[in-house]
């Protein structure tokens, strides 16, 4: 029953409702059609500043016309309703790349020429932070002058020599630390510096060239005097073992090696003369006998 009186309730209100509405609108017919199409001209109007379209990998910051930035909100990707006079920052969150060239000023005053790729991304939860402190230029207010400082602050302590023979994974690596403590300050998270090529003057580069070859050469000599000292060394020994052996044995080396040749053709199978020499310092002298054909 109680449910009942209920729903007759409402109805009777629904339909006092609908009659007042009806009054309403038949007194004011002219003034809600003019409001109506004022909205709705409205809203087209400012469609694009009322619905906001925020692209994948892409986040945005709200500034309201009287708080200022939002800071404790960040609107995802997606649609975004907002007031039209209030604005809304996107900002790409995704990693991005920057490859650019730049001169640099070595220790010894000669300039060299760095190509280079630096990649990086923005922190998520900090963008409206970055927003707020930097802007949507931070790119070229803050990413590029610290990259290009950094590797200013590096490279230009060496000369181009030492740069022609350093490691290019080290130098990077260096760069790159710095980059990722720099950075940090202004949430921006570091991916990567790759060096695409250091670049010194040709005359310079040629004259390291000729510095590096005469070195290579010096030590090849270097390594030829070695090994003929060696060879002295080897020699001495054997002059001294030769002396020795004649000492101890009475017999001159000459005619003991002339002995072991004649030896060794004595045990082959082809016929042989030998004509022994009359002095004790004579060797022994060997014909081969067998008839050539």
């Amino acid at each position: 029953m109680k449910l009942q009186e209920a729903y007759n309730k409402f109805l009777v209100n629904f339909a006092k409702a609908d009659i007042w509405l009806k009054r309403h609108y038949k007194r004011h017919k002219f003034q809600i059609i003019t409001t109506s199409l004022v909205v709705l001209t409205l809203c087209v109007y400012f469609w694009n500043s009322i619905f906001i379209s925020i692209p994948s990998g892409h986040s945005g910051v709200l500034w309201h016309r009287f708080t200022g930035t939002v800071t404790d909100e960040i609107f995802s990707e997606g649609m975004a309703v907002i007031l039209p006079i209030d604005k809304m920052y996107i900002y790409d969150l995704r990693i991005q790349n920057i490859t650019d060239s730049m001169s640099i000023l070595t220790s010894e005053g000669l300039y060299v020429k760095l190509k280079y790729s630096f990649r990086y991304k923005p922190l998520a939860d900090s963008i409206s932070v970055i927003h707020k402190t930097i802007g949507v230029d931070y790119e070229k207010i803050i990413i590029r002058p610290e990259v290009q400082g950094s590797a200013l602050s590096i490279l230009g302590n060496y000369s181009p020599e030492k740069l022609y023979k350093m490691s290019t994974l080290f130098i990077q690596s260096t760069i790159k630390h710095l980059l990722t403590k720099q950075l940090s300050r202004f949430n921006i998270q570091v991916e990567d510096f790759i060096i695409r090529s250091i670049q010194l003057p040709e005359t310079i580069k040629a004259s390291i060239e000729r510095k590096l070859a005469a070195e290579q050469y010096a030590k090849e000599l270097d390594y030829r005097i070695l090994a003929e000292e060696k060879e002295k060394s080897r020699k001495i020994i054997e002059a001294q073992g030769i002396q020795q052996f004649d000492q101890i044995s009475g017999i001159p080396i000459l005619k003991w090696r002339g002995l072991e040749v004649t030896s060794e053709f004595a045990r082959s199978g082809n016929s042989k003369i030998i004509i022994m020499g009359n002095g004790s310092n004579q060797l022994p002298l060997l014909l081969n006998s067998d008839d050539k054909k």
